[in-house]
């Protein structure tokens, strides 16, 4: 354990004094503070270091708390309640999240070489199931209806014969219930032919997860991560309890039950004692958070297409990156019937719905869009932000 405490605290110290002697947002923040990073000298003190969060780093320019990292990739986010954030991803933290993820994967047996199908939000996906070589995995259009997806997997399965479903979990439960409700070809076949499930972005629904296994008879694995990259942590011994990687970033829980995080590798955005905005209850061990359960996070809420298919939300608001995260502080979703939603936009500066409309991806999905843009979002009675607006 003190080697673990050890390898965190060179890790967090050395970001640390990188943002503070080269990120003007840092070093104004830490002097603000009376800190100097450089004076850390043990795991203890890293709570000295003050805690950020998604609206301190809204409130200043992204070059005012970036470095000039060559290649750098531009990024945003919109959590869990779609309240935006743009940062700069170094390009060396690829392979780091990769590495990473395969050794999550592997779990459930997974080798480079296999076939996955996966169930994402890109509104690009052509001739409703596509290929995708850098990946080596079949992506699905998940907005085409699923009898569509059905027939189109049947003749891939029948000529490639994947072997793992990867994906938004809402999705993934959504279409094997439907191929089970339908009575479907493809579903002893997929059956045949699945060794196990990802599940990403979304927290599973635990008794659609386990119908779905049962309907494929296979395992699932689920994991918890962002954007922002500062945490990773998956299910290493039970579902729903995850267990973060100290060699991806430094995972804290705080009195209150927040979970506040910092990226050992991203020179060029860095997150340091970052708010991720949720909730968990954790388990301890010597100071480092060995595991957690997430009190309140992202599930599958959805609206309902002109053809009555659900739209997972996953998928349309956070699957597309819409140019719209950039110039927003929070974007909402109201559908006042079947078939059309309201895209509520609270925006950073001065925005009107002509614009904010230009800069949302509606393109692939049967849906009437209509834009507003109000001053506050709508707030539920205990103060929360929701993403699926019940009532405007």
């Amino acid at each position: 354990m003190e080697q673990k405490k050890e390898f965190v605290f060179n890790r967090v110290k050395a970001i640390a004094v990188y943002a503070f002697n080269n990120i003007p947002f840092y070093k104004e923040l830490y002097q603000n503070n009376g800190i100097n990073p450089e004076s850390l000298k043990t795991f203890d003190e890293l709570d000295s270091l003050p805690i950020i969060t998604k609206a301190d780093l809204q409130s200043v320019p992204l070059e005012f708390r970036s470095f000039g990292i060559k290649g750098r990739l531009l990024e945003n986010t919109g959590g869990s309640s779609g309240h935006p954030l743009e940062l700069y991803i170094e390009p060396n933290s690829v392979g780091h999240e990769w590495a990473h993820m395969h050794y999550i994967w592997k779990k459930l047996g997974f080798k480079q070489s296999d076939l996955k199908v996966v169930f994402g939000g890109r509104a690009d996906v052509e001739n409703v199931v596509q290929y995708d070589s850098a990946r080596h995995q079949f992506n699905v259009d998940i907005y085409s209806g699923w009898q569509s997806v059905a027939d189109k997997l049947l003749q891939i399965f029948d000529k490639y014969s994947p072997k793992y479903l990867h994906g938004y979990p809402s999705s993934i439960f959504d279409f094997m219930i439907w191929l089970d409700n339908n009575n479907h070809p493809l579903l002893p076949i997929m059956r045949n032919h699945i060794k196990g499930m990802f599940l990403g972005s979304e927290l599973p629904s635990p008794h659609l997860r386990s119908t779905t296994e049962k309907i494929l008879d296979c395992k699932s694995i689920s994991w918890y991560g962002h954007t922002e990259r500062s945490i990773l942590a998956y299910e290493e011994s039970a579902p729903g309890i995850y267990s973060p990687f100290v060699t991806y970033g430094f995972a804290e829980m705080i009195d209150d039950g927040r979970l506040i995080c910092t990226s050992y590798y991203n020179r060029a955005s860095p997150l340091i004692r970052y708010d991720t905005g949720d909730r968990i209850e954790g388990n301890l061990n010597h100071g480092l958070l060995e595991s957690f359960t997430i009190s309140d996070g992202r599930e599958g809420e959805y609206v309902l297409d002109k053809l009555g298919n659900k739209i997972f939300l996953t998928g349309l608001v956070f699957g597309r990156h819409h140019r719209l995260f950039d110039i927003a502080r929070h974007i909402q979703i109201y559908q006042p019937r079947i078939g059309a939603v309201v895209v509520l936009v609270t925006p950073r500066d001065e925005l009107t719905p002509e614009d904010a409309s230009e800069y949302f991806d509606t393109s692939n999905v049967q849906l009437d869009f209509e834009f507003r843009v109000i001053a506050e979002p709508i707030r539920t009675k205990v103060g929360k932000v929701p993403l699926l607006v019940k009532n405007v």
